[in-house]
């Protein structure tokens, strides 16, 4: 008994020794775990850092509610997990040990979705500092769908500053703070100084004042800016009925059927979603498509024999969002479509369009039945000729790649990241031959037809010196017979054979001085749909009989606009600094005396060039008597590849004495009242306006910026167009590298030089603005105000990099209205306008 009740006690004391040895392993384990992990610190903590710690703001900005966002060590495990964020601005504070780190993956549920987002690429990587505080920008989330979204690392450190003296004062003020990034910020430092002891509240800091009411604007800006009424045409084979697209109120669309012979109309569907793409599959049947790429496609057949003045219509909806990818006109009553099944999967089928069974049957593709093959990760498929698929876009590594092959057998011809200059534009007859856009090695962008099996230009179909081709025009074996391009602001079609070089100098005849594009044509080019619209005539829709040569006004895309009168555009000619050739614009209103004028550089810089078509914008402001200035300083697409490149580098330098050298030469050309003058401009032109008011002090009377750059540097750290690390090399041939060269970047900076920019300023930003973050213009308001010179600022929620909504477009106008009837008063001419 003795022993028995000694060895369960025994056997007790065994098991409590292994208990106690494991809890103290779990108990060493966890401390371990407590050492390498982040641990948040709440706001008014002020924990005392090992020597090997740092602080950091992790900060998400979500548009939909998320689960969690992991953060951990690069080539480790998870370090920490924010939970349960909101949608906004979700910033904390952590101790962590110094070292390398990044956001690995995140989760979110919504009412409608559940999805992971894995991160974890160099491009969310980030570095953790002894002894500072270091933030690595926002994670910024914006779900698209199940399995897309944009999520990007913004630099939005003002904010940051701004929370981190709210609520953790004590360390924000003992501990160095600064961007962790591959580029560097150098605003968080210039800020602190610039601010120094100086306490006011975050509120007046950020304060902006309103724009002016305008006086009696000619013409309203909801009334210049109303949307277009034509959305989309569509000739038939035949020539002998049109399809068109418009837009009626309430924001209902409809499909009108022209009758062109009998000059008749009647509607053939009203929807609220925008039918952007018609096609004739042939002269009866008519296939209209919504929702954008992959969209939603219905079939109008068109009867034979009119009932009344009307043709009997059958209406046939392809069941399944997709795409057609081709109409096979060598196949009666059949086209080649793609849609995704339910897993997820492109297949490629042949649908007929000939029953309603059949033509619904494509409600869920089925995979097995499928056509395409051979190219994992498809997105798009085009076929030959004959209907056979010859070439697809695919995604791998997060790269576009243009495949090319027969058969189930396909091979890489071009990946989005190369750094080869080839825009394909269309696929031969045969399916051997893609013809595309280069300026590789050549001095302008060419024509050119490339050999997919070797990657080789094969030939150059059409080229003109110095001049940049911007497309071309394909007949139906699918030749390109015609190149486009642009030539003293206006659009030039240039065929390569005579028959239509012929027409097409009869258009310029009957339409002297005006912009005219061959929209549709039939099949033997005998009716043409024109779209024409000049500098001072608002767009119109016009059918040509070619063989009785007259020309019949179909729509107008802006009838609200009929009847009034638009100020001329003159084309100048200046010489740049270096003697480089600069072309410009200048739009002048009928007036007695001399006109203020309103220098209005476009965006880009490079690659976007201002063209003499109808321009709402610069017609706005001419209506209340503003001459409008347009240059296409170097950098401007258009004008060859030399012309091109000199831009490159060139921010707030040679591009703004190119803008200078124009103005000059206007000046003096022209009636312009140069001691009335502001600058005004969006995107790359919204810095070109505030950089040169700058350079020009006493210049200009004022300065707008619309989605401007502020600071250069910033532009690389808090922007889509660095979204990846291979867009990296280009962004610094194009702009200059903050690694390198942030002194110079600085130094062309509105933002460093605020004490220079002294006259009234205005700013208008988008707050969802990707592609130049409103951090820019935070910044600049922050530092205005600094100086007490409060701009006039719109920060439009919901907003991005440009002006899409009519009402937001409205209110931005209207105030840019007021604010320049301030500062360059109002014209007689305004009265002029009907």
């Amino acid at each position: 008994m003795l022993q028995a009740k000694d060895g369960g006690r025994f056997r007790q004391m065994h098991v409590q020794h292994v208990f106690t040895q494991v809890l103290a392993g779990v108990l060493l384990m966890l401390c371990a775990l407590e050492v390498l992990a982040m641990r948040r610190i709440d706001p008014g903590e002020d924990p005392r850092l090992a020597p090997d710690e740092g602080l950091v703001v992790l900060s998400v900005d979500t548009s939909a509610p998320v689960n969690t966002v992991h953060i951990g060590r690069v080539g480790g495990g998870t370090e920490t997990v924010l939970n349960y964020l909101d949608v906004g601005r979700n910033p904390h504070l952590f101790v962590a040990r110094a070292g390398e780190y990044e956001w690995s993956q995140m989760k979110l549920t919504t009412s409608r979705m559940y999805s992971r987002f894995k991160i974890g690429k160099p491009e969310f990587r980030f570095t953790v500092v002894p002894g500072k505080i270091v933030y690595p920008g926002d994670l910024v989330l914006r779900p698209e769908s199940l399995t897309s979204a944009y999520i990007q690392i913004h630099n939005r450190s003002l904010p940051i500053m701004d929370w981190l003296e709210e609520k953790h004062a004590s360390l924000y003020r003992k501990h160095p703070f600064e961007y962790t990034g591959y580029y560097p910020d150098p605003f968080p430092a210039y800020y602190r100084t610039a601010i120094g002891g100086k306490a006011r509240p975050v509120a007046e800091l950020n304060a902006g004042r309103e724009p002016p009411k305008p006086g009696a604007l000619p013409i309203p800006a909801d009334v210049m800016w109303k949307p277009s009424r034509i959305a989309a045409v569509a000739l038939n084979p035949t020539g002998s009925l049109l399809a068109e697209t418009v837009r009626e109120e309430k924001g209902h669309w409809a499909i009108d059927l022209i009758d062109l012979r009998a000059g008749t109309a009647q509607r053939l569907a009203t929807t609220w979603k925008l039918p952007d793409t018609l096609m004739w599959k042939d002269g009866r049947t008519l296939i209209a498509a919504t929702g954008g790429w992959h969209g939603d496609h219905t079939v109008y057949v068109v009867g034979l024999l009119k009932n009344g003045d009307k043709f009997p219509i059958r209406t046939l909806p392809i069941g399944g969002a997709g795409r057609v990818v081709d109409l096979l006109p060598g196949e009666s009553g059949t086209i080649l479509y793609e849609g995704y099944d339910s897993a997820g999967n492109l297949v490629v089928h042949r649908v007929l369009l000939e029953g309603e069974k059949s033509i619904r049957g494509f409600q869920v593709a089925k995979s097995r039945d499928r056509l395409n093959r051979g190219a994992a990760g498809d997105r798009a498929w085009f076929a030959d000729g004959h209907g056979n698929l010859r070439a697809a876009l695919i995604v791998r590594d997060d790269s576009t790649v243009l495949v090319h092959g027969n058969n189930g057998t396909f091979r890489d011809v071009l990946k989005s990241d190369d750094d080869v200059d080839f825009n394909p534009i269309g696929l031969s007859f045969d399916g051997n031959t893609i013809y595309g856009l280069t300026d590789e090695d050549r001095g302008q962008r060419d024509l050119v037809a490339l050999d997919p099996s070797t990657r080789q230009i094969s030939r150059t179909v059409f080229t003109k010196a110095g001049i940049d081709i911007v497309s071309a025009v394909f007949d139906d074996r699918r030749e390109p017979v015609a190149a486009r391009y642009y030539e003293g602001g206006r659009l030039v079609t240039e065929y390569f054979d005579d028959a239509n070089g012929q027409v097409e100098a009869w258009i310029r005849t009957a339409f002297p001085g005006e912009t005219v594009t061959v929209l549709d044509r039939s099949t033997r080019n005998e009716q043409l749909i024109l779209w024409v619209d000049g500098a001072s005539h608002p767009p119109q829709l016009y059918h040509l009989d070619t063989l009785t040569k007259k020309a019949a006004l179909l729509d107008d895309t802006a009838p609200w606009l009929t009847g009034k009168t638009f100020a001329p555009t003159h084309v100048i000619q200046a010489k740049g600094s270096d003697g480089l050739s600069i072309e410009a614009f200048l739009t002048l209103p009928e007036a007695t005396g001399k006109r203020p004028l309103v220098v209005f550089p476009h965006g880009g810089p490079v690659g976007v060039s201002d063209r003499l078509n109808f321009n709402r914008d610069v017609q706005f402001l001419a209506s209340q008597g503003y001459a409008v200035l347009q240059v296409n300083f170097r950098g401007s697409d258009g004008y060859g590849k030399a012309f091109r490149e000199a831009g490159y580098r060139n921010h707030g330098r040679m591009i703004e004495d190119d803008i200078d050298a124009a103005l000059r030469t206007a000046l003096a050309s022209y009636p312009l009242d140069e001691s009335r003058m502001c600058t005004l401009g969006a995107s790359y032109g919204g810095y070109s306006a505030l950089i040169s008011a700058i350079r020009w002090p006493g210049r200009f009377r004022c300065a707008v910026s619309l989605s401007g750059v502020s600071d250069r540097a910033l532009f690389f750290t808090a922007s889509d167009n660095v979204r990846s690390i291979k867009n990296r090399p280009r962004l610094e041939r194009l702009l200059g590298n903050p690694r390198t060269d942030l002194a110079e970047m600085q130094a062309v900076s509105p933002l460093y030089r605020t004490h220079e920019l002294t006259l009234p300023v205005m700013l208008v930003h988008g707050r969802d603005d990707v592609r130049v973050d409103f951090e820019h213009t935070r910044r600049l308001v922050r530092m205005l105000n600094l100086e007490n010179r409060t701009p006039v600022v719109l920060a439009i929620p919901g907003m991005g990099h440009g002006l899409e909504d009519p009402t937001v477009t409205d209110i931005v106008w209207t105030g840019i209205a007021g604010f320049l009837q301030q500062h360059l008063g109002t014209s007689p001419v305004a009265a002029q306008v009907p």
